[in-house]
């Protein structure tokens, strides 16, 4: 495991170079806005994350968003939740995959995937989805952003 991100399976970087979003895939199912925050609240009391401009817990159902530029190690709720289900369908169809049955690392692949799409295409051709204005600033800000897996967990 890479101690300076934590173990965190996805990052986000800008133009220059600077962290701008760290990303956990996890493709287990029945989630909730309490099992993130304890999540989120584990892997900030046991790795060394960076700091960047936001986190994000995403499953086959639910993204859970933070703001994460002075991260605490709190239990904080998310402060958006974010049906996944709608925004994942055609990279799940793409892959003929079920939610219900992707492996983890299918998964972790499989948000990666959107989220190069969303660096890439931005809001023009990725599908949108009709979540709070702390997605649409997420979006705004990985516009040709690298994406990474974290290689080294």
């Amino acid at each position: 495991m890479n101690p300076r991100f934590g173990g965190v399976d996805l990052i986000a970087y800008d133009r220059d170079g600077d962290v701008v979003l760290l990303a956990e895939a996890k493709s287990r199912r029945g989630t909730s806005d309490d099992w993130a925050a304890r999540l989120r609240r584990n892997m900030l009391s046991h790795g060394i994350l960076p700091r960047s401009k936001f986190f994000l817990i995403a499953t086959p159902e639910r993204m859970y968003l933070w703001k994460h530029e002075h991260p605490g190690q709190t239990e904080a709720p998310p402060e958006s939740t974010i049906d996944a289900q709608e925004v994942f369908k055609p990279y799940f169809e793409r892959l003929h995959q079920e939610p219900s049955g992707i492996g983890p690392e299918a998964f972790e692949f499989l948000v990666l995937t959107w989220l190069t799409d969303v660096a890439r295409s931005g809001d023009s051709t990725v599908k949108r989805d009709n979540s709070s204005g702390l997605m649409s600033e997420l979006r705004g800000s990985l516009q040709d952003a690298r994406i990474e897996m974290n290689a080294t967990q």
